[in-house]
């Protein structure tokens, strides 16, 4: 077995302000500088858990006082900045710095007490809630020891439901439900039944059910840690206005009677008897002024039926279905009861404007690259009435990017520091519905589909090369639930034509690896594609969540069948290959992974990731083309290397002197940064990386890129880093420096040598991931 030495080189004066920092760190762990002499310093809380099963983060929250922050888990960073700046005649400490927290004997057993409640509310009843304090040099644990004991448990759940008629119902809920016999008794699940039973009640037609006719009692006096649970649903309650009282009646299903939309600017004042009216199918829709959408997309949206029963689902969904279409600044749906079990159904629309101009500027990122774009964006949501959005869009854009070729002269634009300059128009028209030769109404209105087409031109200019891109799509999206979507593009066609500069065009001319002239030429591309996205972040919510994001892309297959069906003669008899416009085509597949584990509390984060890609080039064309291909390095990507300068595999220094060999077929990457606040605008991170591209197959002029599993470690690629990030709410800036730990390029690949004197400092506009 191989020993994986760790060498660590002097530090540059580039990293000296890394040091202050730590300095800062350590300073944090002499809390008691500033304290009196009658204070204490509270360094920790603990809590034990000795029997039952109780969450440890439920029961950290309960705590009242809280020590100070910590990054990393273990170091007092804002405790140190105000420390080493108090009374130094800055106001710093008060920003940054956090004052080191005293102790208050009062606080504690307050927690106590607040213990207590939470195991009573989970079910422990018995338990016993104690604390101590070890205090030594000014600073003091508080140590709060649960003794949670055996739960109480549901021994039998009685049903009393007044209306017979929907008794199996609602035992067929509860049956499906959290609550059932042997089950822990927890307070909160008691309310949590009771809003289940209201919503799937009201899902069966119950439109008057409320969970307050759902009333529990409970009996814990029958010993043995048992609880008898009495679960009590009453009649439906009718008040009568002519005599002020209420009357106890069955309960009782609803029905869709007259569905009713009403279109307007603005209902202030309005007399919705004055409203011109005209119908779809069974849908009445009154409007004022002129009526600008199709009675038929209205009547789309709508999921409920007439003379059918009212679903609390389909409430929903109509609702959501409207809102999605932002074709409405106001959404409004309403039930009128109109006797006989029949409701009227009243939906008000309050329209938005229809078109609209705007203007961006924004910082991009892309792959690593640093630059700034500006958009010039026409909108019509509503071209054909239909709900169906326009865009226009002038795009325009300055990029820094990595030179391909070293010799190549590179230019300034402006005088700025970019050197590559895009712009060009895009059109999309996106439409509401599937354009399918097929019904397929239930599902559109629960998945929200959307039908896209797109087609784009982009002139690219940059030291090495010119690029004119033609690009036109046409694909479908839609909604399989609230965290999971699906994006389907059965046509993708893009028509790439390269016009390389003199010195790059010599520097071709002098390449004799097929694999890179091939990748440098003109591409014609038809495509299949299809993607997966999977994502359970809530939106403002600190909560733990998971992205997942699958890619499968097919490329030249039809035009590969339908030119050996007909037998068509090779456009190229030396390399039997076909063109399309006179350009030989790429046939591939190409598939692509992107998972992630985001771990969050108020104030710090942990996120992992990986990501896989592989690209297998086949038949027409042996090589992926140059914008398909893989690339190591860069702001979002393995960050101790700039972009485009890492491998393939362990491909050695003196065949990387350009990055025309440092493109791969296969990427794997992996990624853990750990992110903390440090004020309101500054954030912190460290981070590592890990990863590398490689090829698929052994290259001869480029010896060790192709991917072996046996030389996986050697071809391994780590860096690790420090981040500051600006957080100004609606765009992030990242300062990212990192140093190379393990680089596969040197001459011993599998050893761990740790240069902090070389770091590489990457500018990003968001996160990394």
């Amino acid at each position: 077995m191989k020993h994986k030495h760790l060498i660590i080189k002097p530090l540059s004066k580039t990293s000296y302000f890394l040091l202050f920092a730590l300095c800062l760190i350590t300073i944090g762990c002499s809390p008691t500088k500033h304290l009196k002499p009658n204070e204490i310093f509270l360094q920790k809380n603990k809590i034990k858990v000795s029997t039952g099963k109780l969450d440890n983060e439920e029961l950290s929250s309960i705590v009242k006082q809280k020590t100070n922050r910590k990054i990393l888990g273990a170091f007092r960073y804002h405790l140190g900045v105000f420390n080493f700046f108090n009374k130094k005649g800055t106001e710093t400490y008060k920003e940054v710095g956090e004052p080191p927290v005293v102790y208050d004997s009062l606080q504690t057993i307050r927690t106590a007490k607040q213990l207590k409640l939470y195991a009573n509310n989970k079910g422990y009843f018995d338990s016993q809630i104690t604390y101590s304090s070890k205090i030594k040099n000014k600073k003091v644990k508080v140590i709060y020891d649960i003794e949670a004991g055996e739960p109480y448990r549901i021994r039998n759940i009685e049903y009393k439901i007044a209306d017979k008629g929907i008794q199996d119902l609602i035992i067929e809920i509860i049956l499906k439900s959290k609550l059932y016999k042997g089950g822990i008794y927890e307070v909160d699940l008691f309310e949590s039944t009771r809003e289940h039973i209201k919503t799937l009640m009201r899902d069966e037609g119950y439109y008057y059910f409320t969970k307050d006719y759902v009333k529990f009692k409970v009996d814990s006096s029958i010993g043995n840690k048992e609880i008898d649970v009495q679960m009590l649903i009453s009649m439906q309650k009718v008040s009568s206005k002519e005599q002020d009282t209420l009357t106890l009646i069955p309960h009782k299903k609803y029905y869709i009677n007259d569905i009713n939309m009403y279109v307007s600017e603005n209902f202030n004042e309005k007399n919705l008897f004055e409203f011109d009216t005209t119908s779809f199918k069974k849908t009445l829709i009154h409007y004022d002024g002129d009526l600008k959408y199709s009675p038929r997309m209205l009547n789309h949206t709508i999921a409920f039926k007439k003379e059918e029963l009212y679903l609390l689902s389909e409430q929903k969904s109509t609702y959501k279905h409207l809102s999605e279409l932002r074709l409405f600044k106001n959404v409004n749906i309403s039930f009128e009861d109109i006797g006989e079990n029949k409701l009227n159904a009243n939906v008000f629309l309050t329209t938005a404007k229809k078109k609209s101009f705007s203007i961006e500027g924004i910082g991009t990122n892309s792959g690593g690259n640093l630059g700034v774009e500006g958009n010039l964006i026409y909108n019509n949501k509503n071209l054909f009435r239909g709900g169906e959005k326009f865009t226009i869009k002038l795009n325009g854009g300055l990029e820094a990017q990595q030179l391909i070729n070293d010799e190549q002269e590179d230019f300034k634009f402006l005088g700025l520091p970019f050197n590559t300059f895009e712009i060009g128009p895009e059109f999309s028209l996106e439409f509401p519905r599937f354009l399918l030769p097929i019904k397929l109404d239930r599902f559109s209105r629960r998945a929200n589909p959307k039908t896209k087409v797109t087609y784009l031109f982009n002139y690219q200019k940059r030291p090495e090369y010119t690029r004119n891109l033609n690009q036109a799509t046409f694909g479908y999206l839609w909604n399989e639930s609230l965290y999971k979507k699906h994006v389907i593009n059965p046509i993708n066609v893009s028509v790439i034509n390269l016009n390389p500069s003199v010195d790059f065009q010599e520097r071709l001319n002098d390449e004799t690896n097929p694999f890179i002239l091939n990748s440098f030429q003109n591409h014609f591309i038809n495509s299949t594609s299809y993607s997966f996205i999977y994502n359970n972040q809530k939106i403002n919510s600190r909560k733990d969540f998971q992205f997942l994001r699958f890619d499968i892309e097919v490329a030249g297959n039809i035009q590969h069948a339908f030119n050996r069906l007909s037998n068509k003669p090779y456009d190229n008899i030396e390399t039997e290959s076909y063109n399309v416009f006179n350009i030989r085509y790429a046939q591939f597949i190409k598939t692509d992974l992107d998972l992630r584990f985001y771990e969050q509390s108020k104030s710090t984060a942990l996120v992992s990731r990986l990501n896989i890609g592989l690209g297998k080039p086949y038949g027409n064309l042996n090589v992926l083309p140059f914008e398909k291909s893989y690339f190591g390095g860069g702001a979002n990507d393995i960050r101790a290397w700039q972009a485009r300068s890492l491998g393939p595999g362990s491909i050695a220094d003196s065949l990387t002197q350009n990055s025309l060999n440092q493109i791969g077929e296969l990427k794997i990457e992996g990624n853990l940064e750990y992110r903390f606040d440090i004020t309101k605008l500054f954030e912190g991170a460290a981070f590592i990386d890990a990863g590398n591209i490689w090829l698929l197959s052994a290259d001869n002029e480029r010896p060790n890129a192709e991917f072996k599993a046996s030389r996986f470690w050697q071809d391994l690629a780590i860096g690790v880093g420090l981040g500051l990030r600006l957080d100004f709410n609606f765009f992030l800036i990242r300062f990212d420096l990192a140093s190379k730990l393990k680089n596969p390029a040197t001459e011993t690949p599998e050893k761990l040598d740790l240069i902090w004197n070389k770091p590489t400092l990457n500018l990003g506009i968001g996160y990394p991931f």
